[in-house]
């Protein structure tokens, strides 16, 4: 299990960048809240991802003993910036396209994930996209019946459409994010899809 600093970090970590990503989608009325007591976010956004990051550092281990190589992959600075950068990106298009287009934000994503997960995926990537595609929106549907947030444009149950198709391309950024964070400091290693070594590796992850 790790310690309490390091999910303490996880905490930080998941409430600074979630808190700042959800600004993305306050900007282009994505959702609104229905109490504000910052900005435009409720006083509950902060916690809410904290304790997503802190749940994230306690699942983190389990999954790379369960669907990871052995040792676990190792993400250099360069490469977690970059996933960041991306995600940042796909959260910018949700609130860019919203509505009208979120079939094409929901074929967009899937796309993506897709293509990430056949040619620059590291072993156990696919076990973050699909825990986080279900986990994610589940814990956003529970949170939206009780009235605190709505969705501008929701599809099913009180979200879009395209929202489990971010949720999973999320997961692979929560590996890369927490994941040095929580697990133990391993050499740099070059793996494949397949989970053999190679002469480069993939920029997303590297």
């Amino acid at each position: 299990m790790p310690s309490v600093a390091r999910l303490a970090a996880c905490f930080a970590i998941g409430a600074v960048a979630g808190t700042l990503l959800d600004g993305l989608h306050l900007l282009g009325d994505v959702l609104s809240y229905e109490h504000e007591a910052f900005g435009e976010w409720a006083w509950f956004v902060p916690l809410e991802f904290g304790l997503a990051g802190m749940a994230a550092g306690l699942a983190i281990p389990l999954i790379e003993r369960v669907a990871g190589p052995d040792p676990p992959p190792h993400f250099s600075v360069a490469g977690r910036v970059q996933e960041a950068i991306l995600f940042a990106a796909l959260y910018g298009a949700t609130a860019l396209f919203d509505g009208d287009g979120a079939p094409w934000l929901l074929a967009g994503l899937t796309l993506l994930l897709v293509i990430r997960l056949w040619f620059w995926s590291v072993p156990g990537d696919w076990a973050y996209a699909v825990i986080a595609a279900v986990a994610g929106p589940a814990a956003e549907i529970a949170i939206s019946a009780t009235g605190a947030f709505d969705y501008a444009h929701p599809d099913f149950a009180g979200i879009p459409m395209w929202l489990p198709a971010l949720w999973a391309n999320g997961g692979l950024l929560i590996r890369r994010l927490l994941g040095p964070v929580v697990l133990p400091a391993t050499e740099p290693q070059n793996l494949s899809p397949g989970g053999k070594k190679t002469r480069r590796s993939p920029v997303w992850w590297s």
